[in-house]
């Protein structure tokens, strides 16, 4: 009688051998067109998105606001089409909010996405999510991503309090895009 033989398979991905950097710096702000990636989970990121959106115009960049339809209880792949659409009107891409499991995946999804374009890019976490965001990212080679930090909780804080978050948070987004005002 032999026995069942049972493989073991390690879950882990493969290392790789070269980081795949963190994207183009994005230059001189003024006449590109950044767009910021929200999603439908939260109202906080909304604020902040906008915030940044005045403050990029204000420095002579034109906005892009794209919201990725999110279905719930339904794990769905990037919407490519959609993604590719909001890609072709953008100099630089602005993914967030990792502030959650399944948020910080899709942010991160498009952030990966939007690298592989080869497009300044940069993923905005909270702090609690943050090392999530770089985990995932690295598990894919880009070791070195660009994130811009906002505090943690940041939902459920009041409008004006996030608003002042996002204006205080606006040069580390700048520095972290590698654009020059």
């Amino acid at each position: 009688m032999l026995a069942d033989v049972v493989t073991v398979l390690d879950p882990r991905a493969e290392d790789l051998e070269e980081s795949r950097g963190n994207g183009p710096d994005l230059g001189l702000l003024a006449g590109k067109t950044v767009g910021l990636k929200t999603d439908e989970f939260w109202f906080a990121w909304d604020y902040v998105a906008e915030e940044w959106a005045a403050l990029l115009e204000a420095d002579g960049a034109k906005t892009v606001i794209w919201r990725e339809p999110m279905p719930q209880g339904v794990a769905t792949p990037l919407s490519v089409a959609d993604f590719d659409q909001f890609a072709t009107a953008v100099d630089a891409i602005v993914t967030g909010l990792a502030n959650c499991g399944s948020c910080t995946f899709v942010a991160v999804r498009a952030g990966m996405a939007a690298l592989e374009r080869e497009f300044p890019t940069v993923f905005v976490a909270t702090e609690h999510f943050e090392r999530l965001a770089r985990v995932l990212t690295a598990e894919a080679g880009w070791t070195d991503i660009r994130m811009a930090v906002l505090p943690y909780p940041l939902e459920g804080l009041p409008e004006a309090r996030i608003r002042q978050i996002a204006r205080q948070a606006y040069p580390s987004l700048l520095s972290s895009l590698g654009a020059i005002r």
